[in-house]
């Protein structure tokens, strides 16, 4: 099998990692010829078993829905990348390349057929940040028509299945959930290097970590208001990794609040681990996510876990507080009050490291692999 990849980020989170755990553990008795079609700021931050690499830089102008003359004029583009690519199979990872992928085939006629993997449920960045009828509908609409035309679409969660179900009308038969999976072996030796940074802050105080793009719907303003919640109560101090639009109000909001000596912003690093593993607590705020990548890095790193209660992912990684646990969102108070009795329990904290580790052997990365290579496998052999 030929199979193309086509992932429009220039920036490495969650689901360019979940790409890039793909390229990696896949069989190549199976997936004989891989080609990664992404813009060339991504190439860095991708494995080396790649065949053939198109950079779609001066191909492809945007990233996501801007206009139906601009997703048309992407289409084309998508459908001629794709007919020169000649592949068996098209994978658009996210929104905007699914519909590329499955959008350009059609047009173009091509004799291929299209996964589309949405890692998220859009229907609630719509509700948030999409505003007026019009532009709605054409989202309603690109997005829809994507998922019913592709031969099959992955998602990561039940929730965002039950999203597309509801919100899109996408028949149950195309849609397969496969949840996020992790190296274990691999976070084990990435977490060993060390961790430049942490000597800015107390060394006698508990460490709370986040990972995340800082921008609105990750929400961590919200771990920023519960933090300060918890300094009346326990001291403590926090691991802010990862870059952002709202970085620079962030940060101002902890100088406003005294707290800066307590606080590190240590911006986007290619290695998390070391950090999240010499955490105490690993806090993962989002308003809502379609699995929530950093959680399970956190379980295999053996770092605790508080989550907000967001549709969709938190609920299915975490379970019933089987392997974390789970707050409402929007109350930094409840997140503070889980944060500090936490903090009291070592041998609560030690139970749900533990409980985390055997969340992350189920979720393997070879077990989410061999479930893709099955859906390309049974859509190759469909009509």
């Amino acid at each position: 099998m030929r199979l193309l990849i086509l992932h429009l980020a220039t920036v490495f989170g969650g689901a360019e990692r979940t790409t890039s755990n793909l390229i990696t553990h896949l069989d190549r008795d199976v997936v004989r010829h891989v080609s990664v079609a992404a813009p060339e700021a991504l190439r860095a931050f991708l494995p080396q078993g790649i065949d053939t690499f198109i950079d779609t830089s001066g191909l492809i102008r945007h990233g996501w829905f801007s206009s139906a003359k601009g997703l048309m004029t992407d289409v084309r583009a998508a459908g001629d990348l794709i007919a020169e690519a000649r592949p068996d199979l098209v994978l658009g990872m996210m929104h905007y390349p699914a519909a590329l992928a499955v959008l350009g085939s059609r047009l173009k006629r091509l004799r291929v057929k299209t996964v589309g993997s949405y890692r998220g449920p859009v229907y609630e960045h719509m509700r948030r940040y999409e505003h007026g009828v019009q532009r709605k509908l054409f989202l309603r609409l690109a997005v829809g028509a994507t998922a019913r035309l592709a031969d099959r679409m992955i998602v990561p969660s039940e929730g965002t299945a039950g999203e597309l179900r509801r919100r899109f009308l996408v028949p149950t038969g195309r849609i397969a959930v496969i949840p996020n999976g992790i190296d274990l072996a691999q976070v084990a030796s990435a977490a060993s290097e060390s961790a430049s940074g942490l000597e800015r802050l107390p060394d006698a105080l508990p460490k709370i970590c986040v990972a995340a793009r800082l921008s609105a719907e990750k929400d961590v303003g919200l771990l920023l208001a519960a933090f300060r919640h918890v300094q009346g109560q326990r001291p403590a101090a926090l691991v802010v990794l990862g870059d952002g639009p709202d970085r620079g109000a962030l940060i101002q909001q902890v100088k406003d609040w005294g707290l800066d000596d307590r606080v590190v912003f240590l911006g986007h690093r290619e290695n998390v681990y070391p950090y999240i593993r010499a955490a105490d607590l690993y806090v993962h705020t989002c308003q809502f996510e379609g699995f929530g990548y950093t959680m399970l890095e956190a379980m295999a790193c053996g770092t605790p876990v508080i989550a907000t209660d967001c549709p969709y992912g938190p609920r299915e990684v975490i379970g019933d507080n089987a392997y974390g646990m789970l707050v409402p969102m929007e109350d930094p108070g409840a997140l503070a009050s889980a944060i500090l009795a936490l903090l009291a329990d070592p041998q609560r904290r030690a139970d749900l490291a533990a409980a985390g580790l055997e969340r992350a052997r189920q979720l393997s990365i070879e077990r989410m692999v061999r479930r893709y290579e099955a859906v390309f496998e049974d859509v190759m052999r469909s009509a």
